[in-house]
């Protein structure tokens, strides 16, 4: 028997074997999981693709513009407010797609949990449609989470933004807002386990979950924060070397268009938009692959979190009788 496919998910470990099992039931279940996927990430990256003619092309030329005549940039407002509107849906329809992708993801997880293995998908695979609702709710609700808290912070930063301008006259002010943003960070974390536990369990509702289950949280705060850690290293490295591409093309896009406003000509390619879409799209269907191992290694933690909370009743159980 293979460490990685058959190991039970419910099982006292460490924060590194948590790790190491997530890693493992991923490379491992490789195969199985890229047949079960691959056209919800194609789908999902071809959305990203188009995204990109629009943050990499559009974007520079608005930027560039601006940049260049900062005192009137107030005048590009309306020039450019359908261009805003365009970014803000494609950055929605982004964000949904890979909501999509993260479902389809549970559901392999949840096929693991409930029949120790992971298999292609199959015709009747019944916790698609179920995990991919459940993970575009988890996504809305932490995506609501994150901009009430870190909105009230900037909202703190607006009211004192004379700070920004005089920081050493403001220190009290300044020293707040890096309080709150230390504290908002803390409270974000729990909601890795939350987001999971709530993934698995059947029959959980999300604000029930978070409100019962918070504190139990934040007593493993420590084991979460190493979890997203290290998976933001290692597996951060591996995107930011698929995004190269992506990166270099922005890159050229912006120096082109910096130039045409200094007089000179655009210099891109007719076929800069056609390619932008490629790469991006490429980028994109890779990275989505790269970041999925955090998924796999978060449903390993909750296993251990609840197994030790279960083992801990017990034993507070049988030292009462």
């Amino acid at each position: 028997m293979q460490k990685g496919t058959t190991e039970p998910l419910m099982k006292e470990r460490s924060t590194r074997a948590s790790l190491t099992a997530g890693f493992l039931l991923y490379m491992e279940n490789f195969r199985r999981i890229f047949k079960s996927t691959w056209i919800v990430a194609l789908v999902a990256s071809l959305v990203s693709g188009v995204g990109s003619i629009v943050v990499f092309i559009w974007c520079p030329e608005m930027l560039a513009k601006i940049f260049s005549d900062i005192p009137h940039a107030y005048q590009y407002a309306d020039q450019y407010r359908n261009l805003h509107i365009i970014v803000i849906v494609l950055m929605l329809l982004s964000i949904l797609a890979t909501a999509v992708f993260g479902g389809y993801g549970a559901a392999l997880l949840k096929q693991h949990q409930t029949e120790g293995a992971i298999r292609p998908r199959q015709r009747h695979f019944h916790w698609e449609g179920r995990m991919v609702w459940r993970s575009i709710k988890t996504w809305l609700w932490c995506g609501l989470i994150f901009i009430l808290l870190y909105g009230a912070v900037f909202a703190f930063i607006y009211w004192k933004r004379e700070m920004v301008y005089d920081p050493m006259h403001n220190i009290v002010s300044v020293i707040t807002a890096i309080i709150l943003f230390t504290l908002v960070s803390i409270i974000m974390v729990p909601l890795a386990y939350l987001s999971v536990k709530y993934l698995m369990e059947d029959k959980a509702a999300f604000w029930s979950v978070v409100f019962k289950h918070f504190g139990t949280s934040m007593h493993y705060w420590g084991r979460q924060f190493v979890v997203l850690l290290v998976c933001f290293i290692v597996l951060g490295l591996f995107a930011f070397i698929a995004s190269l591409p992506e990166i270099i093309l922005y890159e050229a896009n912006w120096q082109a268009h910096i130039g045409v406003v200094g007089g000179d000509a655009l210099g891109m390619p007719d076929y800069i938009t056609l390619l932008t879409f490629i790469t991006c799209a490429l980028s994109s269907f890779m990275q989505y692959y790269i970041c999925l191992p955090l998924l796999f290694c978060l449903y390993y933690l909750y296993g251990a979190i609840d197994t030790r909370i279960e083992t801990k009743k017990l034993r507070n159980n049988n030292q009462q009788i």
